[in-house]
């Protein structure tokens, strides 16, 4: 399994905009967020608000069999909830997530996990 994290700056002012997608993704369009995230082989994501004193970043973590390929897949999408997946992140941080990101997202250099039983 590999394994990716990055942390997005939210631009001021869209704080509640951000916790407001983060809601929806938790309620009215779960079933939709876990299409996508089969569709793309994800495992597991997590998206949570960091406050710091630079403002308030959202900070992810993503595992999947093949992150390049599931990033790879995800910014070419054209799917109807990816399109509006990605235009709530752009509208909460400035950042469009159709262009692929230069360099690797993150350099992952420890990972526990709990033996399975």
């Amino acid at each position: 399994m590999e394994y990716a994290l990055f942390a997005l700056p939210i631009l001021e002012g869209r704080a509640a905009d951000a916790r407001a997608f983060l809601a929806d993704l938790e309620g009215k369009r779960k079933a939709e967020y876990a299409t996508s995230e089969q569709r793309l082989a994800i495992t597991k994501e997590v998206w949570a608000i960091q406050t710091t004193p630079m403002g308030e970043l959202f900070v992810v973590f993503f595992q999947a069999p093949d992150i390049p390929g599931a990033v790879g897949q995800f910014v070419g999408s054209r799917d109807p909830f990816d399109l509006w997946f990605k235009e709530q992140v752009k509208d909460a941080t400035g950042v469009d997530l159709n262009v692929p990101p230069p360099g690797p997202l993150s350099d992952v250099l420890s990972v526990y996990e709990a033996p399975t039983r």
